[in-house]
């Protein structure tokens, strides 16, 4: 973790995410979800999902994140 750069850093690497953070203060964004946001809380961490298909493993992230009663969002990109 780097927070040189004002206090944001970015984290690379295999582990879950609740080893990380607690659930409740993440945020995972996933194009397939409902809840649309405009900003961003400081208090957050938000996880970026990195897959995206809408044939094979439609939702994926979205059931992910659910499984682990973590928050989703979509940022406001048009689809």
């Amino acid at each position: 973790w780097d927070a040189s750069n004002g206090g944001y850093g970015a984290a690379v690497g295999r582990c879950e995410l609740s080893d990380l953070f607690p659930a409740q203060d993440c945020v995972y964004l996933t194009a397939d979800a409902d809840l649309e946001i405009a900003t961003l809380d400081p208090d957050k961490v938000y996880v970026i999902g990195g897959l995206v298909d809408r044939n094979r493993h439609k939702q994926a992230g979205l059931q992910r994140a659910q499984s682990l009663g973590i928050a989703t969002a979509r940022l406001p990109i048009e689809r």
